[in-house]
């Protein structure tokens, strides 16, 4: 009994501390309709802020006060100067973007206090332990209890009681009907947008002590967020609080008795949560809307003829194919991997360019497909293509089902529902270490034969990839001009049309998810036999936001784009990485810049007539 109370407790204060970090999220995403992937650089920022605070002042309670007007000052800059040109915009430029901050954020914070793990002690007042029951618990530990309570209660009766806060219900309400009213949504939102800032600040100095300070919390932590969100229902504060606790509790309780599944059933039951009741316990949903880039870039201006298209593509393949003698190893592996990811690229393009489904799981099915191949190769003899084959079968299987449950709805709640399959999946490669290895991951898998021919030769194997490549880039350009794939774009441009002229448009989506899942299962497989390792990290929610980064920096809506995104975002990754310890910080800020001003990528931008374009899509 007493290790019970204690775990209730200790879920508590990982509650309170959610909670704290939560509610700005949700508010956020309540009254502006974004939801910030950078609200949790915020939660890390104010806990190094506070670091620095206490230890130049001593003081931890002056901390616990200063950072959070850090956080305030840095969300409204945020959103003056950012936010603010997107909100005429659908949800993917404004998800995008936010994400590319996380990539900003995280290199600010190794430059100014480096990449080393940090701790922070907690006030004098509070560092004892205090006898409970049979046992003693950390009287830091019920300060946050309290601490969380009452900022729910101050939180409750500034927007529950105050003319400030009825405006802020009534802009979560109805925004429009609120600017009919007189009420200035868009100070309003600046308004927000830096408070939620300040409690995910204020969140990030209360859990220093306790968690630690280390580069890359904010992602660790986003995710609890995100499920506390889904679950109590984006835009309200009693989902956020009620979700915070269920969450912190569960969480606690299921590391307590249940250590190899309790990430797995948190993650299930987000996803069953979505499933059943998309706008969450409290929430209220709100009508789609556009969260698509636009999907095609301009036709080409020249080049309608063959001879220039036959050209280019001749030209490119010459230098493909003339690179492993000329360009030494570590260049043909890094093409080898641009290849790779650019199938990946291509197939998510199916869905968020063609389809108009934002997806931001689609690491899924890259992850399922290397692992597949691994696994059958390493433990049970299996040929490396019989796996990849086999691969390629369980990731479009696995995205028919999740495709299946993810149609059903629209807009934000299918974005977070293909997020938390992928975060599912994630779970289940981390714990089931027998077969996957864990967090370690599995390797070991020796390269395949063909014809006879061994592909450990390195020549062979980057002709077998481009080879690869070639026919899944002709393949999904001849989906594209089919029928089928025509379908799959009127779906984009206008869902409710293909309707009412007979198309079941919920099945077509099924058959795109199923489509493109295979295309990534079959990057993965090629991946595996490229690395001969796998590893959780590739199933992870960031691995899906690379995708996203690399098809928004090449151009949505072709598939020459999305391969192009791949090259320069692995170029950046590889090669500045080599001059500069802060690449994170540059592929950010192009990232940034390109969802600012460059909404169709870098190939819309050679289409648009700023440089000779070719007419090859």
């Amino acid at each position: 009994m007493t290790l019970l109370i204690t775990q209730l407790l200790n879920g508590l204060v990982y509650g309170m501390l959610l909670f704290l970090l939560s509610a700005g999220l949700s508010l956020i995403f309540g009254l502006m309709n974004v939801v910030n992937l950078a609200h949790g650089s915020f939660f890390m920022l104010g806990a190094f802020t506070g670091l620095s605070i206490a230890q130049v002042t001593g003081s931890f309670w002056l901390a616990l006060v200063l950072a959070p007007f850090i956080g305030l000052g840095l969300g409204v800059v945020m959103e003056l100067l950012f936010m603010r040109h997107l909100y005429a915009r659908g949800h993917l430029d404004q998800v995008l973007l936010t994400f590319g901050f996380t990539f900003v954020f995280v290199d600010v914070v190794k430059w100014i206090w480096t990449a080393n793990i940090r701790s922070m002690e907690p006030p004098p007042l509070l560092a004892g332990m205090i006898p409970l029951l049979d046992g003693l618990i950390p009287s830091y530990r019920l300060f946050l209890i309290g601490f969380g309570g009452s900022v729910a209660l101050l939180m409750w009766l500034f927007l529950e009681r105050t003319r400030i806060g009825a405006m802020v219900r009534a802009g979560v309400d109805d925004s429009a009907m609120a600017i009919g009213l007189g009420i200035n949504v868009t100070l309003l939102f600046t308004a927000i947008f830096g408070l939620g800032s300040a409690l995910a600040a204020l969140a990030g100095v209360a859990a220093a002590p306790m968690l630690g300070l280390y580069p890359g919390m904010d992602i660790d932590v986003m995710i609890p967020a995100f499920i506390v969100v889904v679950i109590g229902g984006m835009g309200t504060l009693r989902g956020a609080f009620v979700g915070s606790l269920l969450v912190g509790v569960a969480d606690t309780i299921g590391k307590a008795y249940f250590p190899s599944a309790a990430m797995f059933l948190i993650y299930l039951l987000m996803v069953v949560v979505l499933i059943v009741r998309p706008q969450g316990l409290f929430g209220s949903l709100k009508p789609a809307e556009p969260s698509v880039m636009p999907a095609a870039a301009p036709p080409a201006r020249w080049g309608a003829s063959a001879t220039g298209t036959w050209t280019l593509r001749a030209g490119i393949l010459v230098l493909l194919a003339a690179l492993p003698l000329y360009g030494g190893p570590y260049l043909s592996n890094l093409v080898i991997e641009v290849l790779i990811f650019g199938i990946l690229a291509m197939s998510l393009d199916l869905l968020l360019g063609y389809t108009g489904l934002v997806s931001f799981g689609h690491a899924a099915f890259f992850g399922l497909g290397a692992y597949v191949t691994v696994i059958l190769g390493t433990s049970y003899g299996v040929d490396g293509w019989t796996g990849m084959v086999a691969g390629i079968a369980a990731a479009a299987l696995a995205a028919a089902v999740i495709g299946a449950f993810c149609t059903r709805i629209n807009g934000i709640p299918f974005l977070m529902l293909t997020m938390a399959f992928s975060q599912l999946l994630y779970s289940l490669s981390l714990k089931w270490r027998a077969m996957t290895g864990g967090s370690d991951g599995i390797g070991g898998l020796a390269r395949p034969k063909l014809f006879g021919w061994s592909l450990t030769d390195p020549h062979l194997f980057y002709y077998v990839i481009l080879a690869v490549f070639l026919v899944a880039f002709f393949a999904m350009h001849r989906l594209i001009a089919s029928p089928l794939g025509q379908v799959f774009v009127g779906i984009r441009e206008n869902e409710q049309r293909m309707l009412a002229i007979g198309y079941p448009t919920r099945r077509y989506k099924i058959i795109a998810f199923t489509i493109a899942g295979a295309f990534g299962g079959l990057s993965g497989g090629l991946y595996a036999l490229f690395n001969g390792f796998i590893s959780p990290d590739s199933l992870y929610w960031t691995a899906s936001g690379d995708v996203l980064i690399m098809v928004v920096l090449g151009g949505a809506g072709t598939l020459t784009g999305p391969v192009l995104g791949s090259a320069i975002f692995l170029l950046m990754k590889n090669l500045v990485s080599n001059y500069t310890d802060h690449w994170m910080l540059i592929i950010g800020a192009v990232f940034i810049a390109c969802v600012l001003f460059f909404r169709r990528g870098a190939y819309g931008f050679f289409l648009q007539g700023r440089l000779p374009a070719w007419g090859w899509r």
